[in-house]
């Protein structure tokens, strides 16, 4: 950026009316306004060299110290405009000191604003917003209406770019209805509330803002801004399926870009790059996104190009890639999300005394709340918040109103101190079910509104006594202050359950959330809010163990369980580490006939104090402790090796592995895969790897592009459990799967005496009829009896497995089931 321009020759006073007249065209011409100011600045005080070193050495008069500080700020204004930050700081720090001193708040309001956003971009979140803070208490002491709604923009942009989009779009509104119908401000703001509202699914007020916006920008001649609004009319009716539309903007947008402008120009190629994707047209879609992915300067951004590359592969037949583009995007998304993670943690703070300034200057009040709670705060008591407001405020939830933390577990401790003998105290920890995967699918936005449509369920579910807290992200707690019995407690929880499970219909998105909870009573489960809490949350993880979405009290014995579990975990590490492990293997045969078809291995451990331990005590511990990644990895280089060594492809038989949830989604699962089979020599054809139907339906997408490349590779792939989840036609239609296997439990009712044995026989007819249709070979289950056996075959059931032909033997046992060298084995007579 250049330095100096020279100075025309004009008198002091026309100077400063110069810089009064500059202020009004900052927005739609920064880089010739910073440049006319710098070559006033030599002017407006012989003492000043330059804003670079602006202190005088002589003592200027005041008006000319305050022609200095207004042509710094306009200077930082600029800056920020053309992206120059440090230069930005430099001014409008200068220029902030010089306005204090001078008294000049107005001005000094402006620099802070600067400064708020050059800390913003950098990063420092909480300074940020204590500088956009401080500034907004200066222009609401000086009763500047418009200024104040020029800084709730500013506040709402910043929680914007943090995803958090419920408070912004309050912030954006309410700046909104303090600036004059029509100015560059106002459409600078639009803009934010367009693009807030585009997030929250509000797509037609959106382009209706975006239409206000746009006029503006024309009218004002704002060429940087109108780029932006484009865009935004861009992306919007990209999600409203108005191709044509998007693609018209979206090109007005890249015409009208600054050179410097690092995002709008990225963000429209994708558009268009996305929107050639839609038509079908691949040849422009690979160029659009080619185009999109040099100019992607975020990782938001870059992962949205890299989503759309991993569906333009998929369409051009190359999974490989495909898969690749996908898991770039979830790593990328990772990394953002971790990062909007410690920018809010940093935020907390000050969103509660951004919330006290929002509501003073909209309507002049506070936020509702309970019974105060006195805290020190500085920077509230910097902003001039009575200390009684201070505790109030400090004592909330930002997103959700509730009772924050400290405030509960405070209140927590004081109705224990007066519990009255005879009476009884709950409490109820209620954690959401899958809100990552909600976050996931739906985005940040849609789980916001969930969390604070349940915060609402349960202020309005308790008495007016009782006291509602939000512990972290997805997690509630609710004091029940007096209860007339023990029992009482899982009265009430299960009535909160109840209005918890109602479906929310967010607009685009219609959700029936699931709520674990977890309670304890006092004094019986305790006497202090530590070990009432720590009870509360070991029935939190019965629930969470026995399926989710109920309501598990607390009992004794669940201390010592959980005891026993954690003692369990440690042996099973150190079992995985020693390698105590083993693999049994249970047959599977062909129907009708019964010839020997392949092996399912199966782990087992033999604990060395306690005996055989089924798997399902020990898996789930692997899962919650990470140890399923080493554990999968053992059990299907042991299952390859023993095929190897069994010649089972030579044979014509097969190995079936079962992978686990967290194994399946790791990037290099498929060349884990890849890789024991080549160390042991095996044909891909001979391994079948078994996955949940619940466990590919947590991400369809990256499970499809998972399995094309499994499939690519050679192996097989079965879909366990068939039945079970709640999305099994969909599933079998979009993934390409190999074999179904029914699952055990519907052939229990499989029997002539069993009031279910007209519904299960139809269910399995029609499960085995959809998978023939789909060219899949069926497995049964869990065959115990010969009436099973004869059903199934009637059926046309492809294989089976189950005690009754075979159970789960040790190595050396299972290779008597194999047939001799060059006998393609002999049926096998059993029952």
């Amino acid at each position: 950026m250049s330095t100096s321009q020279g100075s025309p020759t004009w008198l002091k006073a026309d100077r400063v009316a110069r810089l009064e007249v500059l202020e009004t065209q900052i927005l739609a011409r920064p880089a010739e306004v910073y440049a006319e100011v710098l070559a006033l600045w030599p002017g407006l005080s012989a003492a000043v060299p330059s804003p670079a070193s602006p202190a005088p050495d002589s003592c200027p008069e005041p008006s000319e110290l305050a022609a200095q500080a207004t042509a710094l700020q306009l200077l930082s204004r600029c800056a920020v405009l053309l992206g120059e930050d440090g230069a930005a700081a430099n001014h409008a720090e200068t220029g902030r000191r010089l306005a204090h001193d001078l008294g000049l708040r107005s001005l000094e309001a402006r620099c802070l604003e600067v400064l708020g956003v050059v800390r913003g971009r950098q990063g420092d979140v909480k300074q940020s917003a204590w500088l956009l803070r401080r500034s907004l208490h200066l222009l609401h002491a000086l009763g500047d209406t418009p200024g104040q709604g020029r800084l709730l923009g500013r506040a709402g942009n910043l929680l914007e770019r943090l995803e958090e989009y419920p408070q912004a779009l309050l912030f954006y509104r309410a700046g909104l209805a303090r600036l004059p119908a029509a100015s560059p401000v106002t459409a600078a703001v639009q803009v934010g509330l367009a693009r807030t509202l585009h997030q929250l699914g509000e797509y037609a007020e959106s382009q209706k803002l975006a239409a206000q916006a746009l006029a503006g920008c024309q009218e004002g001649g704002l060429p940087q801004l109108e780029a932006q609004v484009q865009l935004q009319q861009a992306l919007t009716q990209l999600a409203l399926g108005e191709l044509d539309a998007s693609r018209r903007h979206a090109e007005q947008a890249q015409a009208l870009a600054a050179p410097l402008d690092h995002t709008v120009p990225g963000a429209a190629a994708w558009v268009l790059g996305e929107a050639a994707l839609v038509r079908g047209d691949l040849a422009q879609a690979r160029e659009g996104l080619g185009r999109a992915e040099e100019l992607a300067h975020t990782p938001p951004l870059l992962a949205r190009v890299r989503g759309s590359q991993s569906r333009l592969y998929e369409q051009l037949g190359d999974p490989a890639q495909a898969l690749r583009c996908l898991r770039e995007q979830r790593e990328l998304e990772q990394q953002h999300r971790t990062r909007l993670a410690e920018h809010r943690g940093r935020l907390l703070n000050e969103q509660i005394e951004f919330e006290v300034l929002r509501r003073t200057a909209v309507q002049g009040t506070a936020l509702p709340g309970h019974e105060p709670v006195v805290r020190t705060a500085p920077a509230l008591h910097e902003a001039q918040v009575p200390q009684a407001e201070a505790g109030r405020l400090a004592s909330f939830d930002q997103l959700t109103g509730l009772a924050d933390h400290t405030f509960f577990w405070g209140r927590t401790r004081q109705a224990l101190q007066h519990l009255v003998p005879g009476r009884s105290l709950g409490l109820i920890v209620a954690d959401i079910d899958h809100l990552k995967v909600i976050n996931d699918r739906f985005g940040y936005a849609v789980g916001d509104l969930l969390i604070t449509e349940l915060a609402r369920r349960l202020r309005e579910a308790v008495r007016p006594g009782d006291l509602v807290g939000r512990l972290s992200g997805d997690r509630f707690v609710v004091l029940l202050s007096d209860l007339a019995r023990p029992g009482d407690l899982a009265m009430v929880a299960e009535r909160l359950l109840q209005s918890l499970r109602e479906s929310c219909d967010f607009g685009t998105e219609l959700l029936v959330p699931t709520v674990s909870l977890g309670c304890a009573v006092a004094p019986q489960d305790g006497g202090s809010a530590e070990v009432l809490q720590q009870h509360a949350e070991l029935a939190l993880f019965q629930a969470k163990m026995r399926g989710r979405n109920m309501a598990v009290v607390f009992t004794g014995d669940m201390s010592t369980a959980e005891q026993e579990r954690r003692q369990l975990s440690q042996d099973l590490r150190r079992a995985v580490r020693q390698g105590q492990l083993q693999l049994h293997y249970q047959a599977q045969f062909e129907l009708p006939g019964q010839r020997l078809s392949g092996f399912e291995a199966l782990v087992r451990w033999p604990h060395p104090e306690r005996g055989m331990i089924p798997p399902d005590r020990f898996i789930a511990l692997a899962e919650e402790s990470g140890l399923i990644l080493k554990l999968g990895r053992w059990v299907l280089n042991e299952a390859s090796r023993q095929a190897r060594a069994w010649a089972l492809s030579e044979r014509g038989l097969t190995m079936a592995v079962n992978v686990s949830a967290l194994q399946f989604e790791q990037p290099d699962f498929v060349a884990g895969v890849r890789a024991c089979l080549e160390q042991h020599g095996l044909p891909p054809h001979t391994l079948v790897l078994e996955l949940t139907e619940s466990m590919v339906h947590r991400d369809p997408r990256l499970a499809r592009q998972t399995l094309l490349e499994l499939q690519a590779l050679g192996v097989q792939v079965a879909m366990d459990d068939f039945g079970t989840g709640y999305s099994s036609l969909s599933m079998l239609k979009s993934l390409p799967f190999g074999l179904l296997k029914i699952d055990r439990e519907f052939l229990r009712d499989l029997s002539a005496d069993s009031e279910q044995f007209a519904a299960s026989q139809q269910f399995i007819e029609v499960m085995v009829r959809l998978a023939h249709n789909l060219s899949m070979r069926v497995v049964a289950e869990g065959v115990e009896t010969a009436e099973q056996y004869d059903l199934l075959c009637g059926m046309g059931c492809d294989e089976a497995q189950g005690y009754w032909l075979a159970r789960p033997l040790p190595p050396e046992e299972a290779a008597a089931l194999l047939p001799g060298d060059g006998d393609p084995g002999p049926e096998r007579q059993v029952g």
